[in-house]
């Protein structure tokens, strides 16, 4: 294989993401070749993005996604970064969470390996017993001298709370759920330079977060996000009815090596088209399709959301605000993992608005662990607010937190099953129908573009037992909803306008 080849750039299927000028992207690529691990230039394309900095002296953008075969170039991006974030742009805090532990310490064990066996970054560790390198059973991390930190955690059904830091790596992305990035990318907002930076293969059935990112990413045009996706066209077998089955029909578009080249950045460098044909020959077709061909499993249409993220987008409102009253909805899941209070008022054009209150006065996490903050929480929030209802579905886990609402001085409206099948209905036909607004949190659009229906004998409500959705932010906002229709003013007046949530 000549240099020419080795360095010859293969041309993404997507690449998106704002204008920008300067980046630290070249500097972060001779680091990394510095320590031994140059990047491709498939690498070297998205580091320019990922470090590069906008006319306001900040990151370009909040958030990159690399979606690309196995074996490619997405952990050693994801390595390259950390390095550039620890060595040269010199983040305080950067955490690299996966799905399994065992490939959070993988990566672990890789950049240590990177850093101890290069002088330079090595004399920069701390000093100490342990050299900075911190080899703990789920608490690894590594740390310089002038006290930057890399956290290696393991993503759990919590969430990643307690895990913010200036950047993030979301390894295995396809696992994501709406529960970890609604824990923790809130945490980020009042980090100038926060960062998140998320890594996967094509997704399957279950990938709905990933699958929302994919979206965005390959339509292009948002000011915070930058995408870079490899695959192989999908369709193009010779016979429609194909299986895919290795050997078993001629003309199949997974034995077309032409898609194997557009796929795989690394074939002809790491490598071989004798590996790529026993991949082909000993895996199951869906997984060699997803996972070297980077064609997405898609989700059965009656399992798709039931609000898309455009309807949600299309209805955002940064200065949006509520006027008085507005009414209060609470849900906690049903694990008492999460929790929202949710709120929900009429404008002056009398459209509803909706966002999610913060946990704490002055805050800005949308929860907090447990349940002792909310009756105090509620308490403040009616002393202020004076709120036409504060809504709470009877047969959900906040029902056993009404005793102390009450105790604390605050009056319940209470839903019953008949109540909350009126509300999601409420809001919903809401939404259709352009009557909704927000401002754009990412929490609540999680929810809502993640929620499906649950049918009922004749009418449906949210389906809050999904295990592949985390809707807590949505049925606190249908409560609030309900509320405000139920117990709020029933034509438009002349009102003071709430400015939240100082």
């Amino acid at each position: 294989m000549t240099a020419s080849l080795a360095k010859r750039r293969l041309d993404p299927a997507y690449f998106t993401h704002p204008p920008y000028v300067e980046t630290y992207g070249p500097e972060v690529s001779d680091l990394a070749a510095l320590a031994g691990f140059p990047p491709d230039p498939e690498q070297e394309m998205a580091l320019d993005v990922l470090f590069a900095i906008g006319p306001d002296g900040l990151p370009l953008v909040f958030e990159f996604a690399v979606v690309a075969p196995r074996q490619n170039l997405k952990t050693g991006l994801k390595k390259q970064a950390a390095l550039g974030w620890l060595y040269i742009t010199e983040e305080r805090t950067v955490v690299w969470s996966a799905h399994e532990m065992g490939t959070t310490k993988e990566a672990f064990l890789d950049l240590t390996t990177l850093i101890e066996d290069c002088p330079p970054l090595r004399k920069r560790l701390a000093p100490g017993p342990s050299n900075g390198i911190y080899r703990g059973n789920g608490d690894e991390s590594i740390e310089l001298a002038t006290g930057q930190r890399m956290l290696f955690r393991a993503r759990t059904h919590r969430g990643l709370r307690g895990l913010t830091g200036d950047k993030l790596i979301l390894d295995e992305a396809f696992a994501l759920q709406p529960v970890h990035v609604g824990s923790v990318l809130p945490t980020l907002a009042a980090r100038p330079h926060s960062q998140v930076l998320y890594g996967s293969s094509a997704g399957n059935a279950n990938a709905a977060v990933l699958r929302a990112i994919r979206d965005r990413g390959r339509a292009g045009g948002s000011e915070s996000l930058g995408y870079l996706e490899y695959c192989a066209p999908e369709g193009g077998c010779a016979d429609e009815n194909c299986t895919h089955v290795y050997g078993q029909v001629k003309g199949c578009a997974l034995d077309n090596r032409e898609n194997w080249k557009v796929a795989n950045s690394a074939l002809g460098r790491r490598i071989t088209m004798a590996k790529m044909q026993a991949f082909r020959e000993s895996e199951p077709p869906i997984e060699f399709a997803r996972e070297h061909m980077g064609w997405w499993e898609e989700p059965a249409g009656a399992d798709l959301p039931t609000i898309t993220e455009q309807q949600w987008r299309d209805l955002r409102d940064p200065k949006s605000q509520p006027e008085d009253p507005v009414a209060f909805g609470l849900y906690l899941s049903q694990d008492r993992s999460v929790a929202a209070i949710a709120v929900a008022g009429r404008r002056k054009d009398w459209k509803i608005h909706v966002e999610v209150v913060p946990a704490k006065k002055g805050g800005d996490t949308d929860s907090l662990p447990g349940t002792a903050w909310i009756a105090p929480r509620l308490k403040e929030l009616a002393d202020r607010f004076n709120p036409c209802a504060v809504v709470v579905d009877a047969y959900s886990a906040a029902a056993s937190l009404i005793p102390a609402i009450n105790e604390a001085g605050v009056d319940v409206v209470t839903t019953s099953a008949s109540d909350m099948a009126k509300a999601c209905g409420q809001i919903y036909d809401a939404i259709v129908e352009d009557e909704i607004r927000h401002q754009g949190a990412r929490a609540l659009q999680m929810a809502v573009c993640s929620a499906k229906k649950r049918n009922l004998r004749d009418a449906w409500a949210w389906d809050r037992a999904d295990p592949n959705s985390d809707i807590t932010q949505l049925v606190a906002a249908t409560l609030a909803v309900h509320g405000l229709i139920a117990h709020g003013p029933e034509e438009k007046t002349e009102t003071e306008v709430w400015g939240f949530w100082e």
